[in-house]
């Protein structure tokens, strides 16, 4: 009677799996195309900072270039600092095209983990396009509200 009973809780074990995992996984579909919406957005909006910051939130953490920014609003200063001394330097906005490449998305409840590389191909007016640029990015968002927000990223050169 055991040995049936095993077999039984088993066999069960192996059907109700199957059901159990797809349901969690269509869920975290949603989720997951949400959060690439998220972040097609922010690259979209790269020569927009502003509004791309309204993607990012008031305590993101950074880490580029072997620097870690705690302070989104002061990352936001220095990133328009640049961002307006290139464009009077260049004479204009630059035309740029950021894309995301091999997105990996993982989603826990109510925090996601994306990894992915990022390619961008800037051609200030005026001048020839330059190579394009490429590296890794790991980001993590915070699903507050119904929306996702991005709080931390970091930044890998990528060879």
């Amino acid at each position: 009677m055991k040995f049936i009973r095993s077999v039984f809780i088993i066999v069960m074990a192996m059907f109700l799996s199957p059901m159990a995992l797809s349901d969690n996984h269509s869920s975290n579909r949603g989720d997951v195309s949400e959060v690439m919406a998220v972040i097609e957005k922010w690259a979209a909006l790269e020569s927009d900072l502003r509004v791309q910051a309204e993607l990012i939130r008031d305590d993101r953490v950074q880490i580029s270039q072997g620097i870690r920014q705690s302070d989104q609003a002061g990352n936001l200063a220095v990133q328009l600092l640049k961002h307006d001394a290139r464009v009077e330097f260049w004479g204009g906005e630059p035309m740029m095209m950021v894309r995301i490449e091999d997105p990996l998305v993982r989603v826990y409840g109510d925090v996601a983990v994306a990894s992915f590389m990022r390619l961008f191909d800037v051609a200030p007016p005026g001048e020839r396009p330059g190579s394009t640029g490429k590296a890794w990015f790991s980001l993590v968002l915070v699903k507050e509200r119904g929306e996702w927000k991005i709080a931390h990223n970091h930044v890998s050169a990528a060879n």
